[in-house]
């Protein structure tokens, strides 16, 4: 960008400020006719340039609005033609520019041109930017381009033909129509640009008036185009004041930021490289390219070398004296450079200051001071355009790191840095410090932050700032800054899974299989009840030869003191195999308690973290073998834990629940002989958890064929042999059955996962402490018929395509109970599950079984609030709303 000058005149047309006379004043014009006469003629002139502003802005639309139609062979051909005009007229132009502004370097301006056309043309030749120009079929995105519309480019002193060129070749590569509002001193090379360019466009078949000039100097102009409606977007590269009013303008804009590029010459940099690059750089153009080196911060070990290398190789170290003429010159105010400093060569640049150095001088150097605060506070601290180099020398890696800072934060924010390093090390810490857009790696700032030549950065000449500079980018601006990019996303349903234990053992004798497992040291895992009753002892009598140890402390609903008390455990005993031999309690304790022997820097906190998708989840399991087999024994026939990835522990007055299969026990055996003992209260509470299980898991918004089948057989089971069982607790068919029906369940919930059942059922078990499956009795006819019907809000799942829960409903109904139309299979479904809770002898509300009202209603706040962060609602292939829990929950404690 162009430094602020004197004059306001680095400013593109509109931004410099405007006079007004003097309050009071009289004015001369007014005093006779002839005034008049003169002020009409202008006024005249006026109204004939708006008039024909406005038709350039009708035909840009128009020229907008067919450029959108072309396809990529059309647009590439455009490109192509513009490009050629570019190259062909090349040398015209950067003389034009010398011309006209009167300073920079010729050669160097055909140097520009050249980057603008044939170095953009090798960047831009293969891009697509008409319809789908990416896409990722694998993830189901397309990325669909569409032009902005009609673009009102800023164009600067400095670099007068090369942006021109450059901006409107990426507009015509991106369908825009494009309006130039050049520098007033940089109009007229301005606008033989864009007589080329629209001249060869145009014969390639661009819409006319894709491509025009607006070359009125008046700042009203630009302020009246900034809110012009048929203006799309403001594409700015200038000074401050222009990129100030760009920015206030309210419309989508894209500009820069000021340049102070510093540079750090590290004691490991190749010396004579980092001279000769820095030379190219701050001679290019005069150095009027605002991405080129301002000071060089040089360690002290090599500062001697690298000055002694820069006057050998034709550089000048100004004296004090010097110094001082050549500032004052320069900056005639502490915000405002003279025109007349810009763009010279070292030699007319010192002759204007007031001294003279040898006609072959390339650059001017100047010494700044070391300490940071009287480096900020020095005028030659910023932005030079001119061939003057400050030169700082750092006491250490720090001190030169913070001057680089110290740099940019006097007007370069955002903008260009580099370094020479040969150190990884210091390159990363430099990069990490230093708010720039573009940090460049051993190459010179000038040339390389164009790109394409010193690295693979975007061609450009229009670099992005940021928001440290004031714009929306740090990139090296090019097409794809010119887009719009639709994304069209196609629905994808991720895969689902089934996992299991990697062996089940089951039906009578089924704990015979311990013997054929090697064990030296075991740990068991139970209560207190089960230890002094039989289940423990069979299981003791299987493991001949082993060192045995039982911790009995699991209590219902265990919380993490328990867990914690069975990790210690683990820590004397060290066991190759834990047998958890219990309900869920103790299942869901034993898989805690292995988790946290192996990996005790996890946080159970952290675990327990509600979750939308498991998949997504924040929480990490760990992925790595277990160190310690665990063997999972129930001894109810309910819970379905010895074959599932959950882990239920309670924290306060609320259940965590930690899911992931890295806590399925490696090994169940589902002996029924074990449950014999269980009394019928606890069997028929058992029994209805496993058919709460079945009945969520068949209409989980993670159902499958794979689950539905277990699903399906497990509802089977449980009407079949609960009763019996519960009425027996001999039968020995009947506890057989409901084993095997309570772990097929367990392994489609492990898959599909549960619903608003449970998740209302642990809120109640937690707070009101009544057992969880008593719980889920209570709430399931309400849970059937609330899922039934019509959702009020229907759960995001991309697998789920359609609200089929009343189907599901309806087919299980089928099979089991038959029926004539859906609606009456369900209907025998849940009048079955109604008959079926009665016959066991289990409440029918929360009020029969024992709670008072005022606790109910005490609680009711909190149990609607645990139920809705409860994972488990998370699956059910309803929205539960808030107002819709807290009615389910009164219907489970009234009835309804």
């Amino acid at each position: 960008m162009a430094a602020r000058t004197k004059a306001s005149t680095e400013l593109a047309p509109g931004a410099g400020p405007e006079v007004t006379p003097p309050a009071g004043a009289v004015q001369p014009a007014a005093l006779n006719g002839v005034a008049t006469e003169r002020e009409d003629a202008v006024d005249a002139a006026t109204q004939t340039v708006q008039q024909r502003i406005e038709e350039q802005l009708r035909l840009a639309r128009a020229a907008a609005e067919e450029f959108r139609s072309f396809d990529q062979e059309r647009v590439d051909a455009v490109v192509k033609a513009m490009v050629h005009a570019g190259l062909t007229h090349a040398v015209e132009l950067a003389q034009l520019a010398i011309s006209e502004t009167g300073f920079g370097v010729f050669e160097d301006k055909v140097v520009k041109n050249f980057v603008a056309t044939e170095f953009l043309y090798d960047y831009l030749r293969d891009k697509k930017t008409v319809g789908i120009i990416d896409e990722d079929p694998e993830l189901g995105i397309q990325h669909v381009a569409e032009p902005v519309g009609v673009v009102l480019a800023i164009t600067p002193i400095t670099n007068p033909t090369s942006t021109v060129l450059f901006k409107a070749i990426v507009a015509a590569k991106t369908r825009n129509a494009v309006i130039f509002r050049p520098h007033p001193l940089a109009a007229r090379c301005a606008a033989r640009v864009i007589e080329l360019l629209a001249a060869a466009g145009e014969a390639a078949g661009m819409p006319k008036g894709a491509l025009q000039l607006i070359p009125e100097a008046e700042h009203e102009i630009t302020h009246r185009l900034f809110k012009h409606p048929a203006v799309d977007f403001i594409w700015t590269t200038g000074g401050a004041t222009i990129v100030r009013l760009t920015n206030e303008a309210g419309k989508p804009a894209l500009s820069v930021g000021p340049g102070n590029a510093p540079c750090y010459v590290h004691r490991t940099a190749d010396i004579e490289g980092v001279v000769v690059d820095v030379l190219i750089s701050k001679t290019f153009d005069a150095s009027v390219i605002c991405p080129a080196e301002q000071t060089l911060i040089i360690d002290d070990e090599v500062y001697d070398r690298v000055v002694a290398e820069f006057v050998r190789m034709g550089a000048h170290l100004m004296t004090p004296e010097e110094q001082a003429k050549l500032t004052a010159f320069a900056f005639e105010t502490c915000d405002r450079v003279n025109l007349a400093a810009l763009g010279q060569k070292a030699p007319e640049l010192a002759r204007r200051a007031g001294f003279e150095v040898r006609g072959t001088v390339k650059v001017l150097l100047a010494t700044l001071p070391s300490d940071a605060a009287a480096l900020a506070a020095d005028t030659l601290c910023r932005e030079k355009l001119m061939p003057v180099l400050g030169l700082v020398r750092a006491r250490s890696e720090e001190d030169a790191i913070a001057a680089a800072v110290t740099v940019t934060e006097h007007g370069g924010l955002g903008h260009t840095s580099s370094i020479y390093a040969r150190d990884d090390g210091v390159v990363r810490r430099y990069g990490e410090a230093v708010r720039t857009g573009r940090i460049l790696v051993n190459a010179p700032t000038a040339v390389g932050a164009l790109g394409g030549v010193y690295n693979s950065l975007a061609p450009t000449f229009s670099l992005g700032c940021g928001t440290w500079g004031g714009s929306m980018t740090t990139d090296n601006v090019n097409y794809r800054n010119l887009m719009n990019v639709k994304t069209v996303s196609f629905r994808k349903s991720p895969p689902q899974w089934f996992r299991v234990p990697s062996t089940t053992f089951f039906n009578l004798g089924a704990l015979e299989n311990l013997l054929t497992i090697p064990m030296q040291r075991v740990l068991i895992v139970t209560d207190a009840i089960l230890e002094a009753g039989g289940p423990v002892a069979a299981v003791r009598s299987k493991l001949d030869g082993a060192y045995v140890k039982v911790f009995s402390g699991v209590t219902p609903e265990p919380d993490q003191s328990v867990i914690e008390a069975g990790v210690a455990t683990m820590l004397q005993i060290q066991p190759d195999t834990v047998i958890a031999v219990g309900g869920g309690s103790v299942l869901d304790a034993a898989k805690a308690m292995r988790l946290f022997y192996e990996h005790p820097d996890l946080d159970l906190a952290e675990l327990a973290l509600p979750f939308l998708d498991p998949r997504k989840r924040v929480a990490k399991f760990p992925t790595d073998t277990h160190t310690v087999r665990l063997i999972g024994i129930p001894t109810t026939a309910g819970t379905g834990s010895e074959v599932s990835p959950a882990a239920v522990i309670t924290v306060g007055n609320r259940k965590a629940t930690m899911v992931d299969y890295c806590l399925v026990p490696d090994m169940a055996i589902v002996d029924p002989a074990l449950t014999v003992s269980l009394p019928p209260g606890a069997t028929a509470d058992t029994g209805l958890d496993a058919l709460t299980h079945a009945l969520e898991a068949a209409v989980s918004i993670f159902a499958s064929p794979y689950t539905d089948a277990f699903c399906v057989q497990s509802i089977r089971m449980i009407f079949q042999w609960l009763p019996r069982a519960v009425a027996d607790g001999s039968d020995l068919a009947a506890r057989t059955g409901m084993s095997n029906a309570a772990t097929l369940a367990g392994l489609a919930f492990s898959n599909a996962f549960i619903g608003v059942n449970h998740a209302m059922a642990h809120a109640i078990g937690a707070r009101l402490h009544i057992p969880h499956g008593r719980a889920n009795a209570v709430l399931l006819p309400h849970v059937l018929r609330y899922n039934a019907a019509v959702p009020s809000k229907f759960m995001p799942a991309p697998g789920y395509a359609n609200y089929v829960a009343p189907e599901k409903y309806a087919q299980i109904g089928y099979v089991l109970f038959g029926g004539h139309v859906d609606s009456e299979a369900r209907e025998r479904l849940f009048d079955a599950v109604d008959k079926l809770i009665a016959e066991v002898g289990l409440p029918r509300t929360l009020r029969d079984a024992g709670i008072e009202e005022s606790t109910f209603l005490a609680a009711l706040p909190d149990l609607v609030a645990d139920a809705f962060v409860d994972m488990s609602a998370r699956t059910n292939p309803r929205m539960p709303l808030v107002p819709e829990l807290e009615e389910l929950l009164r219907k489970a404690y009234y009835g309804g």
